[in-house]
């Protein structure tokens, strides 16, 4: 008996299969090298785990690496084909360790159920200069690889390089796509120019041997503290943010303006930051019948902040007008998308033919009763629109803290036509380019100096593999 229970069982198929898969999710999870498998060390561990069970080499945990990503993209494709919300995507440019420079691209939307969705759909190698043109270029390829239409991308969000803003302004004006600039980056410049002043730069440098500078740096730290809390908020990938951009920014405003320092650099501090501000966000709540501004309607549609307080009372009723237009605009796609269904049945009947001459002539009155109805159903659905709308806007704001996602689930019953309006605006919940910043993190991992000589292609599917897990 203990001859039997001590002997050695070989290991299945099926548990072979299992191990290894295990061995590759562990690799692409935790960013770890496919030489990893080659490591005396980790040989070792396996064999204390498992005696029977032979690891396969390195070659073989890359083929299946790759045979993963083709899998994992085909699933991305689908999901992104049921998607029926707006998209919109983060786009940024970076270079690794070994100098060789990517376009990171992932892709937000809300899900049926009104949960914020992030897909990773690229970290494409860079082989020709970061022009705009060639940046729009690429952006077209990465949209076109899953089979995305341009009309369905609502916006895309990227710091304030030269080149990227070029590229975006190229986009916008061949797709439509809105152009919306990091706002953490954002932030990030009108500090950083705040803090380049002459009189604090000599004053900081001071301040280490003089103690009575010290005033100054008091007055520095409470000066950057609305920065650095605003800074935080938009970094949050879990809410919705983009929506509380004109609200913060009234916020900075506000902090500037009403702050009082002492010193000669404090004060110069403030002036600048509020010069920044007003310079980099001075047009943020600007409403055009010619041009949506998505950033104001995504706020007008956030339940929290749907009084518009931001802004003054006549631009607000613009803004009331501009989403009345909009809801009504939702309701004839709907309608004209209804037609071409019933039209199309109607065709499909058998025995139907059309109406002759004659059958015109002889029609009663009565014969186009349907129409009519058909006309008065419509003007009934619109009227119901335009309510909606002046509902919406009656109700006060909720809470601050309230989650505005959650809200519109629990009320897309009563406000059928809005909701999918939100779903199309809400979408901009992220601080532009933070999730490409994201990626590049991992990709930084990905291409450490033990790696550097990972092909590029390689450096994209293990990538594309962390974010998009099975």
């Amino acid at each position: 008996m203990d001859q039997y229970l001590q002997r050695k069982r070989p290991v299945s198929l099926q548990q072979a299969t299992a191990l290894t898969n295990s061995i590759l999710t562990m690799l692409v999870k935790d960013m770890r090298p496919m030489s990893m498998v080659d490591g005396e060390g980790f040989r070792e561990m396996i064999r204390q785990f498992n005696p029977e069970y032979i690891l396969p080499s390195r070659t073989h945990f890359t083929h299946l690496m790759e045979k993963k990503y083709e899998a994992t993209l085909l699933k991305v494709k689908e999901t992104i084909k049921e998607v029926k919300s707006a998209l919109t995507l983060t786009a940024d440019v970076w270079t690794s360790r070994a100098t060789e420079a990517y376009l990171g691209v992932s892709c937000h939307f809300i899900s049926e159920d009104w949960k914020m969705k992030m897909l990773n759909l690229a970290t494409m190698p860079l082989e020709e200069r970061h022009s705009g043109v060639n940046i729009m270029t690429w952006l077209e390829e990465v949209i076109a690889k899953y089979d995305i239409l341009p009309t369905k991308i609502k916006a895309v969000v990227h710091d304030n390089g030269s080149n990227i803003v070029a590229a975006m302004r190229m986009l916008e004006e061949k797709h439509g796509w809105a152009s919306v600039r990091c706002s953490g980056h954002t932030l990030q410049l009108i500090v950083n120019n705040a803090l380049k002043e002459p009189s604090i730069s000599r004053a900081v440098g001071a301040a280490r041997h003089l103690p009575d500078q010290w005033v100054l740096l008091e007055e520095l730290t409470q000066g950057l503290q609305p920065f650095q809390c605003a800074t935080v908020y938009l970094s949050g990938q879990e809410y919705a943010t983009a929506s509380c951009l004109p609200q913060l920014v009234k916020g900075l405003q506000r902090s500037t303006q009403q702050t009082r320092f002492e010193t000669g650099a404090g004060k110069a501090f403030l002036a600048s930051a509020e010069k920044g501000i007003n310079e980099r966000w001075g047009c943020l709540n600007t409403i055009s019948a010619e041009k949506e501004n998505p950033i104001v309607l995504s706020a007008s549609l956030d339940p929290r902040f749907r009084k518009l307080k931001f802004m003054g009372a006549e631009d607000g009723t613009r803004v009331q007008g501009s989403i009345e237009v909009l809801a009504i605009k939702e309701v004839r796609g709907s309608e004209i998308q209804g037609c071409e269904q019933v039209h199309q049945q109607r065709v499909s009947v058998p025995g139907r033919r059309d109406k002759s001459a004659l059958d015109n002539l002889l029609q009663s009155d009565t014969d186009s009763l349907s129409e009519e109805e058909d006309e008065s159903h419509e003007d009934q659905k619109l009227q119901m629109a335009r309510s909606e709308v002046q509902t919406y806007f009656a109700e006060p704001a909720i809470h601050k803290k309230d989650d505005p996602l959650r809200w519109w689930r629990e009320n897309k019953g009563r406000f059928p036509v809005l909701s999918k309006l939100a779903r199309s605006f809400l979408f901009l919940f992220l601080p532009p380019s933070t999730p490409s910043e994201r990626i590049f993190s991992v990709a930084g991992n990905i291409c450490s100096q033990k790696r550097a000589s990972l092909s590029r292609d390689h450096v994209e599917m293990l990538t594309f593999l962390h974010f998009n897990p099975e």
